[in-house]
């Protein structure tokens, strides 16, 4: 695909004098500055708002964060993003989430940080993943016609020195979110439901050394859609069984086995007892359908492991699935701060959102996550999996489990799945579980060669 026509089209009648970048394939503009080794300070993206009065597209440097009290009361409009389904309507000739700043092409208003000014030289994505687009700071502005001009953004590193100012109507909740206080209503269950009852009796029958498939069977049958998703997971192409599998015990003693289909369904009951909204870089639909692929691509992994590491292919699928409960903790439980997250990364999707979650809540979805699960009595070997899932580091007990599902998301990012998180297979990580990069590569793009099982699953499970 070449930059989209009416791009090209418009830059050609302005006559402006501009180079094209080539690149591989990248899925955010701070790996696109990488590939073509440009500071990414002077990338310039574009966010597109929208109030009663109409559409409005703001432009900044690609390594600051919108401040969207500061644009709404220097334009004293009320202005809140648009929705993300609805961009791809009006960006219609371009790749998802590449979206050109060059608003007069979209007949939009447009409001420039005055950061940008400051520039010699800006680049920009015009449309597609695998192209960059510089020109002078002056041919840019001329591109944009009698834009307005403003300061309404900040360096994402200032959010490190003082997150209160970013939004002062939302500081007072910030103030007073400290790590503490989220521990402390965790552990109390202040807000939190307790764990549910199926994964309860999943946890008890998982300590009896002479638990069998149709006690396993019995429990989840009392739980009629836990029942139907295991059912459905076992009548999937995912597992090749030629016939049809119409009960849980045949499901679970001759397709998936007893010890899969025992974290399968711990799995999916925990995940579905804590409800958050749908839409959103962290709602269900994100959240699920991240879960399915990690899930998967994890146990596919784990199979590959050398023999002194080989791990119960059910607990490894376990810890991809439920890597990010912390995610669904926040938006179960702390609703403003998860509004404000969600709010946030999506305006600045290039920000690792770990730091995001510190700026804003003092504490990451990995510790919330890995706090609740303790609270819960969960295995330590998932504790250690959602806790140092983003972690190269950590190489004490249990790490095989987080080494792999950072191995996993890396992999999948490659197919832009997921956050944005340090770029490329790490290669010592590779190496002390004894996979080779392509080998990872493979496995993940075979994952992606038919995907309509794991998207069936994912749409259901948030329903």
């Amino acid at each position: 695909m070449g930059i989209p026509s009416n791009i090209r089209e418009y830059l050609d009648e302005q006559d402006v004098d501009y180079e094209i970048l080539l690149h591989q394939r990248t899925s955010t503009l701070s790996q696109a500055a990488d590939a073509c080794e440009l500071p990414i300070h002077q990338l310039a993206r574009a966010v597109v708002l929208v109030d009663g009065q109409g559409l409005l597209m703001a432009v900044l440097p690609a390594d600051h964060v919108l401040d969207f009290e500061a644009l709404c009361n220097l334009l004293q409009r009320d202005l809140e993003l648009v929705p993300g389904n609805q961009l791809s309507t009006i960006f219609d000739d371009c790749e998802p989430r590449s979206y050109p700043p060059l608003a007069p092409v979209y007949g939009l208003d447009v409001i420039v940080d005055e950061s940008l000014d400051a520039l010699d030289v800006i680049t920009f994505e015009p449309g597609i993943h695998t192209t960059l687009v510089q020109m002078s700071c002056d041919a840019f502005r001329g591109l944009l016609g009698g834009a307005l001009h403003g300061n309404f953004s900040r360096p994402a590193a200032a959010l490190r020195a003082d997150y209160s100012d970013i939004d002062h109507s939302l500081s007072h909740v910030v103030n007073q979110f400290t790590p503490a206080r989220v521990k402390r209503d965790i552990e109390e269950f202040h807000e939190l439901p307790a764990l549910p009852s199926t994964a309860a009796q999943i946890l008890r029958l998982a300590a009896d050394p002479r638990a069998n498939a149709r006690q396993l069977a019995d429990i989840i049958e009392q739980d009629p859609g836990l029942s139907a998703q295991v059912l459905r997971y076992a009548n999937s192409s995912l597992y090749g069984y030629a016939g049809s599998i119409k009960n849980l015990q045949t499901a679970i003693a001759r397709v998936l086995g007893f010890e899969y289909v025992l974290n399968l369904a711990l799995g999916f009951s925990i995940g579905k007892s804590l409800r958050v909204p749908q839409d959103g870089p962290f709602g269900l639909n994100a959240f699920w359908k991240h879960s399915v692929y990690a899930g998967r691509l994890v146990e596919l992994l784990s199979r590959q492991l050398p023999n002194k590491l080989q791990l119960p292919r059910g607990t490894a699928y376990l810890a991809g699935l439920l890597q990010n409960l912390g995610r669904l903790v926040l938006g179960h439980t702390f609703q403003p701060e998860f509004f404000i997250l969600n709010r946030f990364a999506q305006a600045n999707p290039d920000m690792p959102t770990c730091e995001l979650e510190k700026h804003v809540l003092g504490v990451t979805h990995d510790q919330i996550g890995a706090w609740l699960m303790e609270a819960w009595g969960l295995p330590m070997e998932l504790v250690v999996a959602v806790r140092h899932h983003h972690d190269e580091d950590y190489w004490e007990q249990h790490a095989t489990y987080s080494q792999l599902v950072l191995v996993a998301n890396r992999a999948l990012a490659l197919h832009g799945l997921g956050e944005t998180d340090t770029p490329g297979l790490p290669a010592f990580s590779l190496e002390m579980l004894g996979l080779e990069e392509q080998q990872v590569i493979d496995i993940a793009g075979q994952l992606f060669d038919d995907v309509s099982d794991l998207e069936d699953l994912a749409r259901r499970l948030a329903a």
